[in-house]
C-alpha cells in the first residue's frame, strides 16, 4: 500500500512536470502512428520517455542532483516512475 501512496504522492499529485511528459507522449504517439504500426509506435515512444529520463538524470547532476532537486532518490524514482505511466497512458489513448 506504501508504494501506491508514495506513487499517487510523488509520481502524480506532486510532479508539477508530469503534464510535460504526458502532452510529449500523446504528441509523439500522434505523429508517429502515421508511419509506423501502433506496437512500433508504442515502443518508440516507451523507449523516448526512458532515454529521456536518464539524459534528465545525468543533465541534473546525478544522485546529488536527484537528492537537491526531489529531496531524496525514493522520491526521484516516484517522479520518474509517474512520468513514465503518465506518459505511456496518454501515448496509448492516443494510438488505440
Amino acid at each position: 500500500m506504501d508504494f501506491l501512496q508514495h506513487l499517487l504522492d510523488w509520481g502524480f499529485n506532486g510532479n508539477v512536470w508530469i503534464w510535460f511528459h504526458m502532452f510529449g507522449g500523446g504528441f509523439i504517439a500522434r505523429i508517429l502512428k502515421q508511419f509506423i504500426t501502433k506496437t512500433q509506435a508504442v515502443l518508440v515512444v516507451l523507449t523516448t520517455t526512458i532515454v529521456w529520463e536518464i539524459y534528465e538524470f545525468f543533465a541534473d547532476g546525478g544522485i546529488e542532483g536527484m537528492v537537491v532537486i526531489y529531496g531524496s532518490l525514493e522520491r526521484y524514482g516516484y517522479d520518474t516512475l509517474g512520468d513514465i505511466i503518465g506518459a505511456m497512458c496518454i501515448a496509448l489513448m492516443v494510438i488505440f
